[in-house]
């Protein structure tokens, strides 16, 4: 995605929503949650994403990063990466390529446009849902391959 091309999106983003979201975009605000919690307990028709951008040559390559080395029981990178959680992985989507479509899967146009912003130019968009934390308290921020994006809630 070019300059031009992402600039356009973000000023039709604060034209149709004004700035009460635009902090989401500011890079040095820290997305980082500070101390570690339980998973938030929602009702059955609810669950709660977290949003992590990143980049890979290729789906493959980023379902590597995600998943654990074939007949091992060593963590995977991701988990290596975001030491401050336990990751069920399969509790872990990866999507590489095109991310618009496969949010708009479970999320408005104006919700998936918020994503689409705070990935600002990444080209892989890893969820990983409350349920991949056991119960157990996590801490989640940016790593070396990852960019905390925040979390959100969807129906499901």
């Amino acid at each position: 995605m070019n300059v031009n091309a992402l600039m356009n999106q973000l000023l039709r983003y604060i034209a149709r929503r004004g700035l009460r979201d635009a902090i989401k975009l500011i890079p040095s605000e820290s997305t980082r949650l500070e101390e570690p919690h339980r998973p938030v307990q929602l009702d059955e028709e609810h669950l709660q994403l977290h949003l992590f951008g990143a980049n890979f040559d290729s789906q493959a390559a980023a379902d590597t990063f995600c998943s654990g080395p074939p007949g091992t029981d060593l963590p995977s990178p991701l988990t290596q990466e975001l030491s401050g959680a336990f990751i069920d992985e399969a509790e872990v989507e990866v999507i590489h390529g095109d991310i618009q479509t496969r949010l708009l899967e479970f999320l408005s146009t104006e919700e998936a446009d918020d994503v689409m912003l705070r990935l600002a130019g990444d080209d892989t968009l890893i969820v990983i849902t409350e349920n991949a934390f056991g119960g157990f308290p996590y801490t989640l921020d940016d790593t070396r391959h990852l960019t905390y994006l925040g979390h959100i809630i969807v129906r499901v």
